[in-house]
Order: C-alpha cells, then sequence, then structure tokens
C-alpha cells in the first residue's frame, strides 16, 4: 500500500513540472507582445551566484615588541539565485529581458539569438570575460568548481558572476501561456475580381 501512495505522489509530481524554455518561438507560437511577457511567471534553469572578495590589510607597528604587524580581513559578500528562482520581466525589448527577482526592481539581463525561433533567453552578464576562470573553493562554502564568466551589477554593488555549467536560461510556467492563447485568423483580402456586377 505505500508503494502505491509513493507511485501516485511522484507522479502527481511529475504532472505539476510544465516549465519549458522561453523561445523566441514560443513567443511567436503564442502570439506574446511585449506588454504579454511580464505578465509571465518566469524561473531560471539553473544557478546564479554574484560574488565580491573584499580584503583590508592593516598594517602598523605592534607595541609589545615593536616588530611590523600586518593583519589581513576578508569580506565576501554573495548573492546566490538557486535553480528555479521565480522570477518576472520588467521589460521586454526585441531580443532582450530585463528579469527582477525582488521587489526592489534590480534587474539581470537575459538575450536570446536574432533570427532564431529556438533559442533561449540566456543570463547575460553586463562583461562576460573572453574566457571562463574555474573557481575552486574549500567545499565548506557550497560553491565548489563555479565557473567565474563576467561581472554584473545588482542592487547597485558590482560583483563577479559566478555559474555552475551552462549559462542559465529562463524557463516559463505554460499553465501561465493558456492566459494568453489567442483566437487569429488570416484575412486574405478583398480584390474588386471578387466583387459580382449588381
Amino acid at each position: 500500500m505505500r508503494y502505491v501512495v509513493f507511485l501516485v505522489v511522484a507522479l502527481s509530481m511529475l504532472g505539476c513540472s510544465s516549465r519549458v524554455p522561453l523561445t523566441r518561438g514560443l513567443i511567436k507560437d503564442y502570439g506574446l507582445s511585449s506588454s504579454d511577457i511580464p505578465k509571465l511567471q518566469l524561473y531560471i534553469s539553473d544557478g546564479i551566484l554574484l560574488e565580491k572578495r573584499m580584503m583590508k590589510i592593516d598594517k602598523n607597528i605592534d607595541s609589545t615588541n615593536y616588530g611590523l604587524k600586518k593583519v589581513e580581513d576578508y569580506y565576501v559578500k554573495q548573492t546566490y539565485f538557486k535553480k528555479e528562482t521565480p522570477c518576472i520581466a520588467v521589460s521586454a525589448v526585441a531580443d532582450k529581458l530585463s528579469v527582477a527577482f525582488e521587489q526592489s526592481g534590480d534587474a539581470l539581463g537575459f538575450v536570446s539569438a536574432s533570427g532564431n525561433a529556438s533559442s533561449t533567453y540566456n543570463y547575460q552578464p553586463a562583461k562576460r570575460f573572453s574566457h571562463d576562470t574555474l573557481e575552486t573553493r574549500p567545499s565548506g562554502e557550497g560553491f565548489g568548481n563555479w565557473m567565474v564568466i563576467g561581472e554584473d551589477t545588482y542592487a547597485d554593488t558590482s560583483y563577479k558572476v559566478l555559474i555552475r555549467n551552462n549559462l542559465p536560461y529562463l524557463l516559463v510556467d505554460k499553465t501561465s501561456l493558456k492566459n494568453y492563447s489567442i483566437d487569429a485568423r488570416k484575412v486574405k483580402g478583398l480584390r474588386q475580381s471578387d466583387l459580382k456586377p449588381k
């Protein structure tokens, strides 16, 4: 009996997972305008870590042995967007979406390759480095082996951008798309020759 309950719960959870990549083709298929996109519930496909490391060095003379004393203090500020964090587009212009994760209105940019209907909206930091750098950390930090790919500004702070594997892209909840299905028809037009003389 327990196995049946587990199976029903597992199947119902799978049925709830209706998130699909947001693509230019999907926007076109559903007839979404730039004013419709901010009404969609969006999610990110993978985590994004914004990190700023600062070091403060105090150099002075030790009063007990009159030697030079150097104290290094490290401060790390992190902002982490976990996989499938919900977000909302605050602006949609051509191939670029600005996406907010908090009510403060701070946004990250996601872009799609123009002219490619299957292209997803990938995260695009303000400055992308030419070479990704693997950042190895102690396992206790929880973000070991993430790649530094560029720099971005969030909440008025400049950060290094780290990702796990590939660039995160936007997902949309398929149920939110149902609100925007459009009954459309193509008008052929009317020619003089179509009119019957009276």
